[in-house]
């Protein structure tokens, strides 16, 4: 072999000698790097790492709903009938829990709600999607299983009353009367107590509705007190009341008023019973006293000051062929709230819950509404189908 033939190779053989040793030494580092990221990983979760148990203490649920609505509403002024009809996706939610030691716990709730709203009907607009919002952040410091006294704060909303129900919820179409008469949903802070089945909890709150000409300050509270119990036989028992010094607040009535002349409080109370396949609810709600006639809320052709009082009673079966099927009979009404607030004097509704899959019901629901004479949106009587598909995760 000529001399240049030799260098030429000596030269191939060194460079590829430098490129395969360069080469493996970059796989090593490679595989290297992966390895220390394991074994770094697997540290963290270990016990006492960084992320250890971080996984078993954060838990995520949730609930999707969609249904679609039918309605007939007819009028005491003589204007033409309304057959109205439309699909919405009506609940959008997610809850994140998370469990910070073993008495700190926070919880914190998206909501998105598109309830049916029809167009055309008085006091109603058409259905427009909602926002995604933060619908309840709440920190609670306590473990009732250990000691019984608990303290929650954040965003949340109040326990006033049970607002039991067994139909498909879908806002503006269906809630029950009490839902929309004293839900409440505001910045508070709650002590409670719990104990064998007796449950006790007072809180306050700055409200957004403040007697005239007094000062924006946290003057508003409230109270529930339960009693559930359950046993082997199929036996269940809810009973409970609950009191709240300014019903105002209540998302609804603040929709309707800037001020009041002096605070009305609100009371509620609740029963559950249920027994194997049999169940009965019922809850009743009124404002304690009548509202000032220069508030806003009135009753009758002569605006005279009203007290606004609802209640709501579902009595169902659940017939189980393999699948559960939830049979629910509804009877409720108002009083004194037909002029501003516009609630049906007396609601009657059937509702056929079916279980397709495990969390996973389908609904079907009637309700028939009668309105009084008086109604703000001279409304006489209205009917209503409506079905969902409900999944929860």
């Amino acid at each position: 072999m000529k001399k240049q033939g030799w260098i030429v190779f000596v030269v191939t053989l060194v460079l590829g000698f430098f490129l395969v040793t360069a080469n493996a030494e970059e796989f090593d580092r490679e595989a290297l790097k992966a390895e220390i990221k394991k074994e770094l990983k697997e540290e963290m979760r270990g016990e006492g790492g960084v992320l250890s148990g971080i996984q078993d203490r954060i838990k995520f649920s949730g609930l999707i709903e969609f249904g679609g609505a039918w309605q007939n509403l007819n009028y005491t002024d003589g204007t033409d009938d309304l057959n109205q009809s439309d699909l919405t996706l009506t609940t959008v939610e997610l809850t994140g829990e998370a469990e910070v030691n073993d008495w700190v716990n926070v919880a914190i709730t998206f909501l998105y709600e598109d309830g049916t709203s029809f167009e055309g009907e008085p006091g109603q607009t058409a259905s427009t999607e909602g926002n995604v919002n933060v619908d309840e952040g709440i920190l609670t410091i306590g473990n009732t299983e250990k000691y019984p006294l608990y303290f929650s704060a954040g965003a949340m909303y109040l326990p006033f009353g049970a607002l039991l129900t067994h139909f498909p919820d879908n806002p503006l179409i269906n809630l029950p009367l009490p839902l929309i008469l004293g839900e409440i949903r505001e910045k508070a802070a709650l002590v409670g107590v719990e104990h064998q089945g007796f449950s006790l909890c007072g809180y306050i709150f700055n409200g957004d509705m403040d007697e005239t000409g007094q000062e924006d300050q946290i003057e508003s509270y409230g109270f529930d007190a339960n009693y559930s119990f359950d046993d082997e036989k199929g036996l269940e028992i809810l009973i409970g009341a609950s009191y709240l010094s300014n019903i105002a607040d209540s998302n609804t009535l603040e929709e309707h008023l800037t001020t009041v002349k002096d605070y009305v409080g609100g009371f509620d109370c609740y029963l559950h019973v249920g027994y194997a396949p049999f169940f009965f609810d019922a809850e009743y709600m009124t404002a304690t006293d009548e509202f000032d006639s220069t508030d806003g809320i009135t009753t009758g052709a002569a605006n005279t000051p009203a007290q606004p009082a609802v209640w709501n009673f579902e009595l169902g079966y659940n017939l189980d062929w393999g699948k559960n099927l939830e049979i629910a009979l509804k009877y409720a009404g108002s009083d004194e709230s037909e002029r501003q607030l516009g609630f049906p004097e007396t609601r009657y509704g059937i509702t056929l819950n079916q279980e397709l899959f495990e969390a996973v019901i389908a609904s079907l629901a009637y309700l028939h509404d009668d309105y009084e004479t008086n109604d703000i949106h001279n409304r006489d009587d209205r009917d209503v189908v409506f079905a969902q598909i409900a999944i929860e995760f």
